[in-house]
């Protein structure tokens, strides 16, 4: 079973499709067979990968202008699809005429646009098409000719066997991994691969990728996804113009971040001694500092950081770094000049947490 890549958009580009071409005679007859209508174009026939389009082609209307300038007559299109029998002819439109002011009308011939719908889910093969005229102000059925010309359809453009790998991508920190694309493109014309790559669906980030195709049409392709890459939906995304318009085919995956460990956590005890001292004479601050997950164990030799708050102010102020030794025990005398409060932090590190021990008030007489 083919798996091909959802199409994402079609759209055209450049000078209107099918503008250009061989000339085919297209007769369409008035009451009195004095108008011919002419189509010509019908370069790159071909199926739509997804939704509706239309063939357009140009009409070169004869003589429109027999009954006057301000009273052209009016353009009629019916086209079938490969196997349909006459009886299942469907409309297909035709512009206006468009009302000349010129006086007498110009008898030389005039362009209008024609075009044929033609939706994914036809058939190509051999399509065929007439025209016919109304004179104005007919309301009678156009008066077809028995004779159809025929223009050749063909299939749809298609990217198939489209695969991303690995999927999920599952990212490595501090590495790349290495994300590989792979297609086929299925021509039936001149279809050109002009951009391939990996797209976030939210966040913009994109990876490029080389467009070129292998002699078969397949395609073989890779991008290195480094640790910073954004998770979630992602999609590989294919460019493709076919005469003048351009198709976008995708297929997404998904990337998952890597796993982070998770950070022990710290504490910290703290005491003083004595609570109570005159101004002056020193005071002794110690406790000892832990880490650890399912249990608490030593931070051996963690320097922490002491602080200082004047009792009735709301800053604390920077004292200076308390060392530990192998057991996580620390000890730092200080000479307080206010009452206050101490306290301590342990700042964070890859591995660990930070804490704040709880505050002690020294009271200053």
């Amino acid at each position: 079973m083919r798996k091909s890549l959802r199409l994402m958009v079609a759209a055209a580009t450049g000078a209107a499709l099918f503008a250009t071409g061989a000339v085919i005679a297209a007769p369409a007859y008035a009451a009195d067979g004095s108008v011919d209508a002419v189509g010509t174009g019908f370069t790159d026939l071909f199926i739509p990968p997804s939704g509706s389009d239309k063939i357009p082609f140009k009409l070169k209307v004869t003589n429109p202008y027999d009954k006057g300038g301000d009273k052209p007559g009016k353009v009629h299109v019916q086209f079938l699809k490969p196997d349909e029998a006459d009886a299942s002819a469907h409309a297909g439109t035709a512009a206006d005429i468009p009302v000349v002011s010129a006086t007498p009308a110009p008898a030389s011939s005039v362009e209008v646009a024609a075009s044929i719908p033609v939706a994914s889910n036809d058939k190509p093969g051999t399509w065929k098409y007439r025209t016919a005229y109304t004179e104005n102000g007919v309301t009678t059925a156009p008066n077809y000719p028995a004779t159809w010309q025929t223009i050749t359809v063909v299939a749809a453009t298609r990217v198939s066997s489209a695969n991303v790998d690995p999927d999920p991508v599952k990212l490595k920190k501090g590495d790349e991994v290495d994300v590989f694309a792979n297609f086929k493109l299925e021509k039936y014309g001149d279809e050109k691969v002009t951009g391939v790559r990996f797209e976030h669906a939210s966040s913009g980030d994109y990876y490029s990728l080389s467009s070129g195709l292998e002699a078969d049409d397949s395609y073989h392709g890779s991008a290195s996804f480094d640790d910073q890459a954004p998770t979630g939906s992602w999609q590989l995304k294919v460019n493709v113009t076919r005469g003048s318009k351009s198709y976008s085919f995708v297929k997404g995956f998904s990337v998952d971040g890597f796993t982070k460990a998770a950070k022990a956590k710290s504490k910290i005890t703290i005491a003083v001694s004595p609570s109570k001292v005159k101004k002056g004479k020193t005071v002794k601050i110690y406790g000892k500092v832990y880490r650890g997950t399912s249990k608490w164990g030593a931070w051996s030799k963690k320097i922490l950081k002491l602080y200082f708050k004047k009792k009735g102010t709301k800053t604390w102020k920077f004292v200076g770094y308390v060392g530990a030794n192998s057991t996580g025990k620390y000890s730092k005398t200080v000479k307080p000049k206010y009452d206050g409060y101490w306290r301590l932090q342990a700042t964070s590190t890859s591995a660990t947490n930070s804490s704040l021990s709880a505050y002690k008030l020294v009271d200053v007489r």
